[in-house]
């Protein structure tokens, strides 16, 4: 195990180690800027069926109490090391405990450490993808200044996210009358949603149907999506939307850090006939506040003006996230190879 422990500055003390803290899944569950992602279950999920993966936790502390925190997933191809936060498009960048008396300052504090681990990797590049901010006045305020100097750019995405403080019920009732219309419609057609982790297989057959249309999305595999699934800590849930008993639909809903996500989906031609997807939204909403999450995730659009219409017409509002997409740490003939076939590959023949 690699493992440092040196005193910064003021109050805090920055770690790093390949294993989860024994009080990080506690501190997960209300700190600023935590998601799914960074909860132990994915993690171990991602190193298992990842081989060359390599996870990673930098924690700050003020005493023994954990004040921040960043995972990394590192990995090496060609020879040479790829440094993720986190992989497969999910949430990753500094998390900061939502009582911190100074947020900023902790994230600075992980920044350098981080930097000071990219140098001595000398890590190629790779991505760090900020979670969404609560605070108004910090997404107003835009990307992180100590993380943007790691990168040699930075780009924006935005995700759509549901308040859920009013409760579910208040939630439909103050949605458009046509969005309570689909759903009512969803019910006249006998669609049934319940949670069901063996039509995973028959929902991952959809997924893959549809992903022939995502122009370089590579396909989950089927074993990482079960993975997560089986995973004992119950973070992952697979809700499923039938019509005469045969499934039309299904989504993967993953908990972590206050917050539900739909993550991952698969729908048979025939749900848009039966209006079964927005049937599988309104459930996850009430499951989310039952297990007293505070925030639905429907994740990204990809600029699909549509997808973005729907999102809003069940409550969500758009919420900035930012990537920073980090700098070499190196410069030999290696790089320089990568580097050269990597932009001989994009101009194409």
């Amino acid at each position: 195990m690699n493992h440092t422990d040196r005193p910064i500055p003021s109050t805090l003390r920055l770690e790093h180690c390949e294993r989860a803290p024994a009080d990080w899944e506690s501190w997960l569950a209300k700190a600023s800027g935590a998601s799914f992602a960074a909860r132990a279950g994915f993690l171990e999920t991602v190193e298992r069926v990842w081989p060359r993966a390599r996870v990673l936790y930098f924690t700050a502390r003020r005493g023994e109490r954990l004040a921040g925190g960043v995972c990394v997933a590192a990995s090496v191809r060609l020879g040479l090391t790829w440094a993720r936060s986190l992989p497969f498009g999910t949430y990753g960048g500094p998390m900061v405990s939502a009582d911190d008396p100074d947020p900023a300052s902790v994230r600075a504090a992980l920044a350098r450490a981080f930097d000071e681990w990219l140098s001595a990797e000398r890590v190629a590049g790779g991505e760090v993808v900020q979670a969404p901010i609560s605070s108004r006045l910090e997404r107003e305020a835009g990307p992180d200044p100590a993380w943007s100097a790691l990168a040699s750019g930075i780009t924006t995405g935005q995700t759509h996210v549901v308040d859920l403080t009013p409760g579910a019920e208040a939630i439909v009732a103050e949605m458009h009358r046509e969005s309570r219309r689909v759903l009512r419609q969803a019910e006249r057609w006998g669609v049934t949603i319940e949670e069901d982790a063996k039509a995973l297989p028959a929902v991952h057959r959809f997924y893959l149907d549809q992903a022939k249309a995502w122009r370089g999305h590579r396909p989950y595999p089927l074993a990482f999506l079960e993975a997560l699934v089986r995973h004992p800590s119950r973070f992952a849930r697979l809700l499923v939307a039938r019509r005469a008993g045969r499934v039309e639909a299904g989504i993967l809903v993953l908990s972590g850090g206050g917050e539900s996500f739909v993550w991952w989906s698969g729908a048979a031609r025939s749900s848009r006939q039966s209006l079964s997807y927005p049937s599988l939204m309104r459930r996850a909403m009430e499951c989310a506040c039952s297990a007293g999450d505070r925030r639905l995730n429907l994740g990204a659009s990809g600029g699909l003006e549509r997808l973005e219409h729907f999102k809003r017409s069940l409550g969500a509002a758009p919420r900035p996230f930012w990537v920073y997409h980090l700098r070499p740490r190196r410069d030999d003939w290696v790089f320089r190879v990568y580097a050269w076939l990597r932009a001989t590959r994009r101009r194409g023949p």
